[in-house]
């Protein structure tokens, strides 16, 4: 049996190199907790990695990552890597609040929904990014684009 990973939470984290980074880190809940993943695993995956900056005029900014543009799973961080890290439920309300709007419109933008967005849903992993095969062809050709277009 392969264990899923069925919970996420949101983490800002200070990456080397990278910065404030703001995602969603997920995790089998049966077998680890969201300290574990961050603490004791040497590698985790971050979701929609987006950038907070600060802007004297409105304060705290989330921006999507360049990584965000580059993948559409996730990014691997090496734990070592990491100064710090802040849990959810200590995070600026706003700083949420602005990460869901940005990964709406980038979902939206993309042609994808998120379905199933309550959070009290512990079995299911409606994350915006598959963890499983969609059965959709990877292979994109130009004349198709350009048709679309």
């Amino acid at each position: 049996m392969k264990l899923r990973q069925n919970a996420k939470e949101m983490v800002l984290i200070e990456l080397d190199g990278l910065g404030l980074i703001l995602g969603e880190i997920k995790y089998n809940r049966q077998t680890e907790t969201v300290l574990f993943a961050l603490e004791k695993t040497a590698f985790f995956d971050l979701y929609f990695p987006c950038t907070v900056l600060y802007d004297q005029n409105r304060g705290p900014v989330v921006h999507p990552h360049v990584l965000t543009a580059i993948t559409i799973s996730s990014i691997r961080i090496q734990r070592s890597r990491i100064s710090f890290f802040v849990l959810e439920p200590d995070i600026n309300p706003k700083l949420i609040q602005q990460y869901h709007n940005l990964q709406e419109a980038v979902l939206r933008k993309q042609g994808v929904t998120l379905s199933g967005k309550a959070s009290s849903d512990e079995d299911k992993d409606d994350g915006p990014y598959p963890t499983e095969p969609t059965g959709r062809s990877k292979v994109i050709t130009l004349s198709d684009r350009k048709e679309k277009q």
